[in-house]
């Protein structure tokens, strides 16, 4: 007996899906954390301080990215065509 496959549609984009989409990796917040603890000298002590503000600095660059991308709605909306009458 054959087998029928049958795809189904991805599902819409929803703000949850969006929010993970732009928050950064452990690795990238890692990656700016460290920068950020080179740029103040590389003192001991301020780790969290220097992890909190990579996290936010990414998170917020990601979020400006994916202000200006067209939103999924309007991606997903065929274009509408002209008709010759």
């Amino acid at each position: 007996m054959p087998s029928k496959v049958t795809t189904l549609p991805a599902p819409p984009a929803t703000d949850r899906t969006v929010r993970a989409a732009s928050h950064p990796t452990d690795e990238q917040i890692a990656m700016r954390a460290h920068e950020i603890f080179l740029e103040r000298g590389a003192g001991p002590g301020s780790d969290l301080d220097d992890w909190l503000q990579a996290e936010r600095e990414l998170t917020a660059a990601a979020e400006s990215q994916d202000a200006q991308r067209p939103s999924a709605a309007a991606a997903a909306t065929p274009a509408k065509s002209r008709s010759r009458a």
